[in-house]
């Protein structure tokens, strides 16, 4: 059993000037250290801003199709007014009996 030692370590052999890397580290840090928050603060208010884009875009829509229910139950009660009438003479409740009878044949 006799081993031979590796014919390569597993070290390098380049040297690092260690009185270099703290100017370098605090330079690049200073100058970055307020740039370092502001790609996550834009896209938070990026998300924010479309979030409440979509929900008065869906407010809107509500709003109009509250409007447009509204308008055609207005439309129907018109019709429904014209049809039978007011019932404020015998007349007007004589023609809503005929066309309420009228309606029932059909």
């Amino acid at each position: 059993m006799n081993r031979q030692p590796p014919s390569r370590l597993l070290t390098t052999s380049a040297r690092v000037y260690p009185t270099s890397l703290p100017h370098l580290y605090s330079a690049s840090n200073k100058s970055t250290k307020g740039l370092k928050w502001l790609p996550p603060l834009v896209g938070i208010v990026a998300i924010g801003y479309g979030i409440t884009t979509y929900r008065e875009a869906q407010m809107q829509q509500r709003v109009a199709a509250m409007e447009q229910a509204e308008m055609e139950r207005q439309r129907r009660a018109n019709m429904l007014a014209d049809a039978y009438g007011d019932r404020g003479s015998l007349e007007e409740l004589e023609r809503a009996v005929r066309a309420y009878e009228a309606q029932q044949r059909q």
